[in-house]
């Protein structure tokens, strides 16, 4: 089996074994795969969750989306679908409901759930048939106590009960500072309901607890071989998970090779060039870049992959976003475009408009928010939020977000009888403004702290 370099590499944080990832787009850049590396993604929360931004306990969402696909023989938007988006408490899409723009006939429905950390467990996909909404297929998540996948059901309707078509296991090992170490990925044979090994990562970590070699080892005739090898591994921000510079190797005939590496250079809002390399007749050439843009809101706008032709950057796919705000900087449309190799630009793919804002989380724990401290504050490494009066049964989760209402940091803390306690490392961050915030039983709990 052959890896594309930054695929392979991301891969062990990914949900699914790398056999399968070997099926997506190999010219990915390596922000926007571990920006998403932390629970599985779906188009429709991804698209609602651009309408909103927020760093406190209240969030503004879209109540309502209008989305429309382009048809290049009328040059005209059609196929209007009108989704009514329905949250949780901490703005979670639960439901969408989705019907025809112009006769409003039932069409589907997405149904989610997640866990105490926003983690996504469940998302079910129904259609609307003879008057009554069918189940057509479901997928379940479940993870460890640190928050990476541990098991990926995919399953379809078969009319009278669910039927399972694929199921991916994975076990972590972790060392004492609960830094992954290790993946071993296993396959269900739904013949024989047993599981099958699939392949293993192992990872070899620095004095500072950080990744600097990735081993890949497929599982092959009743034992684990090597298959490529990511090392030299330089990171540009290890808490986001953001490395500047690795190589990939292959195995062959019982000796690591030269590959590929990649080189990702950032602009401070997330924003990334991924240049890769090939090694071919002992040097490096240049083979793909991958641009991901983000704008000053988070939201992704451009994810551009190019190839080197003729010693120049030639274009051969990628998506783009256009967006417009609203005046509270909600997103109001989003026009997604593909990149049209035969026309040599970016064509028109879907339109969503989206209205119908409600504000969502406005049940701050009042209370406990006045009996919240946060001390030191400001700080330049860490902090520690206290809250008296807590009667939690069950974990709680606790987030770190920067002025973008973008999380950085999630913690998991159990349940909680009196006072509460909890140190918040930001050793790791930039200067800047932080929001601590933690989700009770009661409510949100939010703190501003001022990292120096």
């Amino acid at each position: 089996m052959k890896h594309v370099l930054l695929p392979c590499f991301l891969s062990c944080l990914l949900s699914i074994p790398d056999s399968y990832a070997q099926q997506q787009n190999p010219a990915r850049s390596a922000t926007k795969l571990l920006f998403n590396s932390s629970q599985p993604q779906h188009s429709s929360r991804t698209s609602a969750d651009q309408a909103h931004r927020g760093i406190m306990a209240s969030v503004t969402v879209p109540g309502r989306s209008v989305g429309h696909t382009w048809s290049s023989t009328t040059n005209r938007w059609v196929e209007g679908t009108v989704g009514v988006h329905t949250y949780d408490v901490r703005a979670n899409p639960t439901q969408i409901v989705y019907t025809d723009s112009v006769t409003s006939q039932p069409r589907s429905k997405e149904l989610y759930t997640y866990n105490v950390r926003n983690q996504i467990t469940e998302s079910t996909y129904q259609t609307w048939l003879n008057s009554a909404y069918v189940n057509e297929q479901r997928e379940q998540y479940a993870y460890d106590t640190q928050g990476n996948i541990t098991l990926e059901t995919y399953q379809t309707w078969n009319g009278t009960a669910w039927a399972t078509q694929n199921s991916y296991r994975t076990t972590n090992t972790y060392n004492s500072a609960n830094v992954l170490t290790g993946r071993v990925y296993e396959e269900l044979n739904t013949i024989s309901n047993t599981w099958v090994p699939n392949g293993r990562i192992t990872f070899t970590l620095n004095a500072s607890n950080q990744w600097i070699e990735a081993v890949y080892q497929d599982w092959n005739n009743g034992a684990y071989v090597n298959d490529e090898r990511t090392h030299n591994i330089t990171w540009y921000d290890w808490a986001k998970m953001l490395p500047s510079y690795l190589e990939d190797q292959e195995w062959r005939n019982g000796a690591w090779v030269d590959n590929q590496r990649s080189t990702v250079t950032y602009q401070p809002n997330g924003s990334n060039v991924d240049v890769q390399q090939k090694f071919t007749a002992n040097t490096w050439m240049n083979d793909d870049r991958i641009s991901t843009t983000y704008d000053n809101f988070g939201n992704l706008i451009l994810d551009q992959y190019e190839s080197w032709t003729n010693n120049a950057w030639a274009i051969t796919g990628g998506e783009r976003a256009l967006l417009s705000y609203n005046a509270t900087n909600q997103v109001r449309r989003a026009v997604a475009q593909d990149y049209s190799t035969s026309q040599s630009r970016y064509v028109n793919s879907t339109v969503t408009t989206y209205g119908s804002f409600v504000t969502l989380g406005t049940r701050r724990a009042m209370g406990l928010e006045a009996a919240a401290t946060l001390h030191p504050n400001p700080t330049t490494s860490t902090t520690i939020i206290s809250v008296s009066g807590l009667r939690e049964q069950s974990a709680m989760q606790a987030e770190v977000l920067d002025m973008l209402g973008q999380v950085v940091k999630t913690m998991t803390v159990g349940p909680q009888q009196g006072t509460f306690r909890q140190e918040v490392n930001l050793a790791t961050l930039p200067a800047g403004v932080y929001t601590v915030r933690l989700h009770t039983s009661k409510g949100t709990v939010a703190k501003r702290v001022v990292k120096e």
